[in-house]
């Protein structure tokens, strides 16, 4: 080792001169050699403890150090200005470090875990906290963009968070979904643990239960898997007790309430104020420009895509039955789909936020369209009329999107008389350039996880009804 090159070496990272270049070369010597450690180890001591002369230890701290390094020292206090040995106060540690191998987050406080990743389902985060399983992590933000990740709390409870998600670790007692979906397993070490949602909170008295926020419609819809929860309102501060497999309740800005579950896809389903129409099988999707039936359509999907050159674009349709509504009572209309994860050709290729259209089907004579069929035999946005658009970020996977507004509901009541069909469409493309840029998938009712299109009727109460037409 040569001994002049490191005592050059420490004078400049000392003098906080030390270039990227002398940075590596230290590092290397320090590596290689026990001597060149102790040395920059004593030296780091020496030059702290010195200008922390007053400090009552110091001077019994200073007799362990060699007597070589003590005189290299004075030389260098003569030479330094007090300044320079107020910055070096702050670079001690950081000397020590290096010099003894430690990891720097041993030795500085730091926040105190409460939860770690104990498992990762093909994630992908966007976090500042750490994301390999086995992570340690202290109170922030988790944001799960794609996949399944579960996190265990050191009190026991078990949170398995479905993507897209954000989950707030507060302690290890407490959490709070930001949005998306989560299931959690609370143990009898962990009875009392509390999951918060923008609206409210539930304590779980060691159970397992689901919650799913949704940001758009602003509630959070809990459901018992097997125990009981306590579910609180933060505004109205109201409390209920949640027991048994299968109970529900939503929790929303202005209310939290029971809710029956056992509604069933395609057919009409009743709760208090809305009416829920599904497509009971009529959905279908086509591929352009040559007119012959492809493979890559598949009847538990919807797929959209759009490109500048329109050779494989795809557009999707579905109808609903509304003969059973009764629209005296009907004061607005959503149309919901969900959107299932695709691996059909690249996100990279779209631009950050993609645009979709919804369109109404008005030209006659492609109402009897069938799934499969070509692009020209199947409904398009030339046979009806936009009704409203949505958007997604290319990074999304997953998610509850549509439209609601006046025009959806106007088209739905002057076109009753026969099955509704609505096309849906992407209307923003590809970024030039080689790669083929994502399909879009959406899930048709025969989805085997996700829920398929669904038609959503606000309603007034039959009395309100009698009231207005009095």
């Amino acid at each position: 080792m040569n001994g002049e090159r490191l005592s050059q070496l420490i004078d400049s990272w000392r003098d906080d001169e030390l270039t990227v270049e002398q940075a590596e070369e230290l590092n290397q010597i320090l590596r290689e050699s026990e001597d060149a450690r102790q040395t920059f180890a004593a030296e780091s001591q020496l030059h702290g403890l010195l200008h922390c002369a007053a400090a009552e230890d110091a001077v019994k701290r200073v007799a362990d150090i060699p007597a070589a390094t003590i005189e290299n020292g004075r030389r260098v206090l003569r030479d330094r200005s007090s300044s320079l040995w107020l910055t070096l106060l702050s670079t001690v540690a950081a000397g020590l470090v290096i010099a003894v191998g430690i990891q720097w987050w041993q030795l500085l406080p730091g926040p105190t875990p409460v939860a770690m990743i104990t498992s990762s389902e093909n994630a992908a985060w966007e976090s500042a906290l750490p994301t390999m399983p086995g992570s340690q992590l202290p109170p922030g933000i988790l944001s799960l963009r794609s996949g399944v990740a579960t996190i265990r709390f050191l009190s026991g409870a078990e949170v398995v968070v479905e993507a897209p998600a954000e989950l707030e670790l507060m302690s290890s007692m407490r959490a709070k979904l930001l949005t998306g979906a989560a299931v959690i397993d609370v143990p009898e070490s962990a009875i009392g643990f509390v999951i918060e949602t923008p609206e409210g909170y539930a304590i779980d008295y060691g159970t397992r239960f689901a919650v799913r926020v949704d940001e758009q419609e602003k509630r959070s819809d809990f459901e018992i898997i097997e125990g009981e929860i306590g579910l609180h309102h933060s505004g109205s501060e109201d409390e209920i007790r949640l027991t048994g497999e299968g109970k529900s309740a939503t929790v929303s800005d202005h209310s939290i309430q029971i809710v029956d579950r056992e509604e069933q896809e395609g057919t009409v389903s009743r709760s208090e104020n809305v009416i829920r129409i599904g497509t009971k099988g009529r959905t279908g999707s086509t591929l352009r420009r040559d007119q012959k039936r492809h493979k890559f359509i598949k009847r538990e999907v919807l797929s959209v895509k759009h490109t500048a050159k329109e050779k494989w674009d795809h557009q999707s349709f579905f109808a609903f039955d509304v003969g059973e509504i009764d629209f005296a009572r009907v004061e607005s209309a959503r149309l919901r789909l969900n959107l299932v994860p695709s691996t059909l050709g690249l996100a990279s290729r779209l631009p950050k936020i993609n645009r979709f259209g919804i369109y109404g089907l008005t030209n006659r004579e492609k109402d009897e369209w069938e799934f499969g069929g070509t692009w020209d035999e199947s409904p398009g946005i030339g046979d009806g009329m936009l009704l409203g658009t949505f958007e997604i970020a290319r990074s999304q996977q997953r998610g509850t999107f549509g439209i609601e507004n006046r025009e959806l509901l106007d088209f739905i009541k002057e076109n009753r008389e026969r099955p509704i069909t609505l096309i849906l469409v992407r209307q923003t493309t590809q970024i030039e350039g080689v790669g083929a840029g994502l399909t879009h998938l959406f899930a048709s009712d025969v989805h085997p996880e996700a829920v398929g299109p669904m038609l959503e009727f606000t309603v007034r109460d039959s009395k309100t009804v009698r009231d207005r037409a009095e």
